[in-house]
């Protein structure tokens, strides 16, 4: 149902497009939970329904992500119907994993999660160590089975090989990584992994848009690299408020595919940026030893 917005009209809906094999119809815009959730409850919550409103129907979080999966979960109390939520956990084993995901639910005010994803997935040690029997992905299977999760994912921002590895050894429905314009410039994701996750029916989800916010001057000209690649379901965005919200909104609504012409000059820029702002990334190159969390 079309909803009113603030202003008492009616709000055009976002194009959508299918979550590959899940058959889900996605926004082409998706709400990323690590910026927003910096805002006070009453802000949070309003950024997350003006993003419902205008059609956002794709809501990205973490366990991790310090208050964003409480801060969605009243908005989620009046409006479950309306989303996919998808969450992450960083654990590696059963137990830990469990804790995780359990808290998650009560967080978020949900008895069900449409994607459970293992998130920044490292390597090929990462990978069997989730896989074990006293693995990460025993906890949410089991969830799975009882139907309180409907898909399971993987995320990575470190190594595309590891991911590709992972695509193959496991039937993850979706999969969420680094796809914007500084990544494809500087250590790209796409060649090695999109061809692999379509042929193989996985859903794919774009982050890292604006690359740390370097990309902030061509916000319209990064949204418009990562939403023309081909077989990516939604690109998701955090925001810092209602304004970027807005903005972020109408850009993939205005969407066109850039030119030959308008891509090399982002990914010129994107790679000089990078190399000016490098200190300031948490990496893009793989790393000797990476963080915990995102």
């Amino acid at each position: 149902m079309t909803r009113l917005g603030d202003d008492g009209r009616m709000n055009d809906k976002l194009p959508t497009r299918t979550l590959g094999r899940t058959g889900r119809e996605v926004s082409i815009l998706g709400l990323g939970g690590v910026t927003y959730n910096f805002l006070d409850d009453a802000a949070a919550a309003a950024v997350v329904h003006r993003a419902i409103d205008l059609g956002v129907n794709y809501i990205d979080t973490a366990y991790g992500y310090k208050d964003s999966e409480r801060k969605i979960g009243p908005v989620l109390a009046e409006r479950r119907d309306e989303v996919y939520i998808a969450t992450k956990t960083i654990q590696r084993g059963y137990d830990e994993a469990s804790r995780e995901i359990d808290e998650s639910f009560k967080r978020l005010q949900t008895d069900h999660i449409d994607c459970l994803q293992i998130h920044d997935l490292h390597s090929e040690a990462d990978l069997k160590t989730i896989m074990a029997s006293d693995g990460a992905l025993k906890a949410i299977e089991q969830r799975k089975d009882a139907g309180l999760i409907s898909y399971v994912g993987v995320t990575s921002h470190v190594d595309p090989d590891a991911l590709a590895m992972a695509l193959r050894a496991y039937p993850f429905d979706t999969l969420l990584t680094s796809l914007g314009a500084v990544h494809e410039a500087v250590r790209p994701f796409y060649d090695t992994l999109i061809p692999l996750a379509n042929e193989l029916g996985v859903g794919v989800i774009a982050m890292k848009v604006f690359a740390y916010g370097f990309l902030k001057h061509r916000t319209a000209d990064a949204l418009r690299f990562t939403l023309g690649m081909d077989g990516v379901a939604t690109s998701i965005v955090g925001v810092d408020n209602m304004e970027q919200l807005e903005s972020n909104v109408a850009a993939a609504k205005a969407f066109t595919p850039l030119s030959d012409d308008e891509r090399a000059d982002l990914l010129r820029d994107a790679a000089e940026t990078y190399e000016r702002r490098k200190d300031d990334a948490w990496f893009i190159t793989k790393p000797e030893a990476t963080p915990a969390t995102t």
